[in-house]
């Protein structure tokens, strides 16, 4: 009787050394996918404090959904090209504040809004330029920044866009007289504007659009589901 357990038991050993990982990967509590969560200095949505940590409306909203939904997340401040390449190469990465765009759609895994944006166009106060619709822009120098949606906006109108690495460089490129008019989310200008103590003129709106966080397609999708069911819901308007 002896030599015939033994066999099994080796048997039964052998099963939980080969599926005590797996139970254990399954039976993880959600927190345990930690999520690397990469933006980009645009305030008011997101930014670093005096203090170094990461803030902004967007922020706290997502930050306060994370921990409603236990699940963990490490925040980074990045450039918004280097932050949104991340998003789209690396496993368990995601990026916002992030405008969904058809060509943007398919490449993540979305959770949102966080925020709504409104798209503006602005230039220095004194100067003489007068224009109130984007098909007047094609007149004017026009500066944006790397990898931004309002920018891709604008030049698939078929208007020249002159690509700064950030947004505080377009404002100073502007400032510098190196652009006659930008084009950037209305309270992210306004917001530059008063702490680099430039006077802006705002021109015009033309766009409303949402903020989401967008995943790299390898989180999972009930990690996803699960972080949408905390998030509190928000007009999704965004018509030209």
């Amino acid at each position: 009787m002896e030599t015939s357990r033994l066999p099994r038991n080796r048997v039964i050993r052998s099963w939980v050394a080969l599926c005590g990982p797996l139970l254990l990967a399954v039976s993880l509590p959600l927190s345990a996918a930690s999520l690397v969560i990469n933006t980009e200095d645009y305030p008011p949505f997101n930014y670093a404090s005096e203090q170094g940590q990461i803030i902004g409306s967007a922020t706290k909203v997502l930050r306060t959904a994370l921990r409603s939904a236990d699940i963990d997340a490490e925040f980074r401040l990045l450039p918004w090209a280097r932050a949104y390449t991340a998003a789209r190469l690396r496993e368990q990465h995601c990026v916002y504040s992030t405008t969904r765009t058809a060509e943007r759609e398919p490449l993540f895994r979305w959770a949102g809004p966080l925020a709504v944006n409104e798209w503006a166009a602005f230039r220095l106060t004194g100067r003489d330029i007068k224009v109130s619709s984007t098909d007047e822009l094609a007149n004017f120098r026009v500066g944006s920044f790397r990898e931004d949606a309002v920018g891709n906006y604008i030049a698939a109108q078929g208007i020249k866009v002159l690509r700064a690495r950030n947004e505080r460089e377009n404002l100073a490129r502007l400032s510098a007289g190196l652009v006659d008019i930008i084009v950037t989310g209305k309270a992210t200008g306004e917001y530059l504007a008063n702490a680099q103590d430039v006077a802006l003129t705002h021109l015009f709106t033309f766009y409303r659009a949402p903020l989401y966080l967008a995943c790299h397609p390898s989180v999972p999708k009930h990690v996803i589901t699960r972080l949408q069911h905390h998030l509190p819901a928000l007009s999704e308007a965004s018509s030209p």
